[in-house]
C-alpha cells in the first residue's frame, strides 16, 4: 500500500471513528454512565486482543523475541511518562461538577488525542508490513475509536455546545492517529527489525493506556455492575471474530 493510501485510510480510523462517536452522541444525546461503560468495557477488550493475537506475534515473527519485548516495555513505559506530564482527565459523565467546568471536558479530549498517537503507529506499521495485519489493525481501531469520540462529545453535550462543535472536537481528536500512521508507515519500511519494533512498541503504548485508563474507567462508570466487563469479553470476541475474517 503506498503511503497516501495509509495516510487516508488511517484519517478514517482515527478522524472519521472519533467523529462518528461525537455524531452518535450529538444526535442521541449523553450516553448514561453504564452505557459508555459498556462501550469503553469492549474498546478496552478490542485493544487487548489486538495486541495480543496481532501485534505481537507479527513483531515476534519478524524480530525475534527479545526485540518486541524490549520495544514492547519501551512503549509502555514512554506513554507512561507522557500521562504523566501532561495534564488530562479521565471519562465522565453528566453531573452537577463536570458541567460547571467547560474545561474539564477539552482536557478530556487532550487526553484521548494523547493516546491515539500510539494507536496510529499501529496501523501505519501494520498497513506497512504488506500483509493482512494492517487492514486488521485498521478494522479494529476504527472500532475502538467510536467510544472514545462518545467519551469525548459526552462531556461538552453536558456543556451545551453545539451539535456541529461537538462532531469537530471529537473528530479532531483523531487527528494524532494520521501523525502516528505516518511514523508507523516511514519506520515500518526500513527492516524486518524496525518494522517489528514499531509493532512491539505501539503494543506496548496501547496496552499502558487500556490497561491504566480505559478499563478502569469502564469500571468506574459501571457502579458497581458488570457492564465494563460484558463489553471486555464482547471487544474480545469481535476482535477475534475479525482476525480470522481478515486473514
Amino acid at each position: 500500500m503506498s503511503f497516501l493510501n495509509i495516510i487516508l485510510l488511517s484519517a478514517v480510523v482515527g478522524v472519521v471513528g472519533t467523529g462518528a462517536g461525537g455524531l452518535i452522541v450529538s444526535l442521541r444525546g449523553n450516553p448514561s454512565r453504564k452505557l459508555l461503560s459498556l462501550f469503553l468495557g469492549y474498546s478496552g477488550g478490542v485493544m487487548v486482543s489486538l495486541v495480543a493475537f496481532d501485534l505481537m506475534p507479527e513483531a515476534i515473527e519478524l524480530g525475534g523475541t527479545v526485540l518486541p519485548l524490549a520495544f514492547m516495555v519501551v512503549g509502555a513505559v514512554t506513554i507512561m511518562i507522557f500521562d504523566m506530564l501532561l495534564p488530562h482527565s479521565h471519562h465522565f459523565s453528566c453531573d452537577e461538577e463536570s458541567s460547571r467546568f467547560a474545561r474539564t471536558a477539552y482536557v478530556v479530549a487532550m487526553g484521548i488525542a494523547m493516546h491515539d498517537l500510539p494507536e496510529g503507529l499501529a496501523v501505519g506499521a501494520g498497513l506497512a508490513s504488506g500483509s493482512s495485519l494492517g487492514f486488521r489493525v485498521a478494522a479494529l481501531m476504527f472500532l475502538h475509536n467510536m467510544p472514545e469520540g462518545m467519551a469525548v462529545a459526552g462531556p461538552l453535550a453536558c456543556i451545551g455546545r453545539k451539535r456541529s462543535n461537538i462532531i469537530l472536537i471529537s473528530a479532531l481528536t483523531g487527528l494524532p492517529s494520521v501523525v502516528g500512521a505516518a511514523i508507523g508507515a516511514l519506520f515500518g519500511t526500513l527492516s524486518p527489525e524496525v518494522l517489528s519494533a514499531s509493532l512491539a512498541f505501539a503494543a506496548g503504548a496501547m496496552l499502558f493506556v487500556t490497561f491504566d485508563e480505559v478499563i478502569p474507567d469502564a469500571e468506574e462508570l459501571s457502579e458497581g455492575g458488570h457492564s465494563g466487563t460484558l463489553g471486555a469479553v464482547a471487544g474480545v470476541m469481535t476482535s477475534i471474530v475479525l482476525s480470522q475474517l481478515l486473514h
